[in-house]
C-alpha cells in the first residue's frame, strides 16, 4: 500500500511540473534590449552634458565619445529590435531626462560625471557579459558580444581619468 501511495504521489508531482509554463526566451532578450537602450540613452545624455560643462579636457573628450559611441550603439540596438519584431517601450527608447545631480553639479561636475561613468560602465559591462555568455537569442547575444570590447574600452578609459583626478 505504501508503494502505491508513494508512486501515486510521485506521479502527481511529475504532472504538476509538466503544467508549469516555461519562460519565453524572448522575454529575456527583450528585457536585455530594454536595459541596454536605457543605458545607451543615459550615456548619451550624460556625455552631452560633459561635452558642454566639463572643465577638464579629458572629461570633455570622454563625454563626446559617450555621445557618439552610445548613440551609434542605440541605432544598432533599435535596428536589431526591429529586425526581431520586438517593440520596446517608448520609456526605454527616448525621453531620458538629464541627470539632475549633474545638471546642478557646478564645479563638482567632472568628479560626479567620472564617478558615475566608472560605476555605470562597470554595471553595463556585467550586464552585457552576462547576456553574451548565457543569452538565448542568437542575434541579441551577438549584439552583446559585439558591444563588449567598446564598453570595456570605455571602462578602462574612464578609470584612467579617475586615477589622474586623485
Amino acid at each position: 500500500m505504501r508503494k502505491v501511495l508513494l508512486l501515486t504521489l510521485l506521479g502527481f508531482g511529475t504532472m504538476a511540473k509538466a503544467q508549469i509554463p516555461q519562460p519565453d526566451p524572448d522575454t529575456t532578450a527583450k528585457h536585455f534590449l530594454i536595459v541596454a537602450s536605457i543605458k545607451n540613452l543615459q550615456e548619451v545624455s550624460a556625455g552631452r552634458q560633459a561635452a558642454q560643462k566639463a572643465m577638464r579636457p579629458d572629461v570633455k573628450m570622454f563625454g563626446q565619445m559617450m555621445e557618439k559611441d552610445h548613440g551609434d550603439a542605440e541605432q544598432k540596438l533599435l535596428a536589431l529590435a526591429k529586425n526581431l519584431d520586438m517593440t520596446l517601450p517608448s520609456a526605454s527608447t527616448g525621453g531620458i531626462q538629464p541627470d539632475l545631480e549633474l545638471v546642478n553639479a557646478g564645479d563638482k561636475f567632472d568628479k560626479l560625471f567620472v564617478h558615475g561613468m566608472v560605476s555605470g560602465h562597470g554595471n553595463t559591462v556585467q550586464v552585457f557579459e552576462n547576456y553574451a555568455t548565457v543569452g538565448k537569442n542568437p542575434a541579441v547575444k551577438a549584439f552583446a558580444q559585439e558591444m563588449l570590447p567598446k564598453l570595456k574600452q570605455h571602462l578602462a578609459e574612464i578609470k584612467a581619468i579617475e586615477e589622474k583626478m586623485k
